[in-house]
């Protein structure tokens, strides 16, 4: 019995099977890389949910205008704390935008810190295309009352292509471009733009609060890479089965045509 099973693990090895023993054992170790690849991308995205996680709890910072604030533009989802008042001459709105899956815009106004002479573009959510059928109706919705700001560090949208910042001013924008919006304003901006957190009660008004949205599902990445190193154990198993089946029956046929 042991030579048997000697005998079998030896056979993938002989001239006749070892071309495509070959391919069989390169096409595990590329099971295997890929299964690699798939923990390093989960890896990643844990690291990305812990990060956020830790942006979200993480205690507000207060915007001052400051040199000091620029910093902040790479702690995405943190949430700040503005003092200043709007300026609603220069806001702009920002097309394509889903709220509750309904389409339409984001007004994105400069607020202007307190004791500064420097804003922050302030996404304060979302309206519906109907109540802005002129530049005029964006007036409907402003909030002159709010001198306090509570929003969350946005994410840089992205965006296709490296289409340059319009020479014109414009008050319809694809995303917010705080570079090219910064263009057609008579102050500094900076350079990242924040997002009003949603109220606790429920919104019964525009512009409804929208914030970026932040996953913190790990996705399927841990499961492919399991896929893959099962892959990769199961196929040398199964070509041995395959080529152990193979032998036996060319003997049976050969001992058949024998008797």
């Amino acid at each position: 019995m042991y030579n048997n099973r000697m005998r079998y693990l030896i056979l993938p090895f002989t001239r006749r099977w070892i071309l495509s023993t070959i391919v069989v054992i390169i096409a595990s170790l590329v099971m295997v890389r890929l299964g690699f690849w798939q923990l390093d991308r989960h890896n990643q995205r844990m690291d990305y949910i812990n990060a956020v996680i830790a942006e979200v709890e993480d205690a507000p910072f207060q915007l001052t205008g400051a040199a000091s604030d620029d910093a902040y533009s790479e702690r995405i989802y943190h949430q700040v704390e503005i003092d200043g008042r709007f300026d609603f001459d220069h806001q702009v709105i920002i097309k394509n935008q889903f709220y509750n899956d309904a389409l339409g815009y984001h007004l994105v106004t400069p607020f202007l810190i307190k004791g500064s002479n420097r804003a922050v573009l302030v996404d304060r959510g979302w309206v519906p295309p109907e109540a802005l059928q002129s530049p005029e109706d964006m007036r409907k919705f402003d909030e002159p009352e709010i001198t306090h700001v509570v929003a969350r560090i946005a994410p840089e949208e992205k965006h296709t292509g490296d289409l340059p910042s319009p020479e014109q001013p414009q008050l319809m924008w694809y995303r917010v471009d705080v570079i090219g919006i910064q263009a057609q304003l008579p102050y500094e901006v900076l350079p990242y733009y924040v997002a009003m957190i949603p109220p606790e009660q429920v919104q019964t008004a525009p512009p409804y609060r929208n914030p970026p949205k932040f996953k913190l599902d790990p996705g399927p990445h841990y499961g492919y890479a399991m896929q893959w190193f099962l892959f990769a154990a199961a196929l040398p198993l199964l070509y041995l089965w395959l080529l152990v089946r193979t032998i036996r029956s060319e003997k049976q046929e050969g001992a058949e045509s024998a008797s």
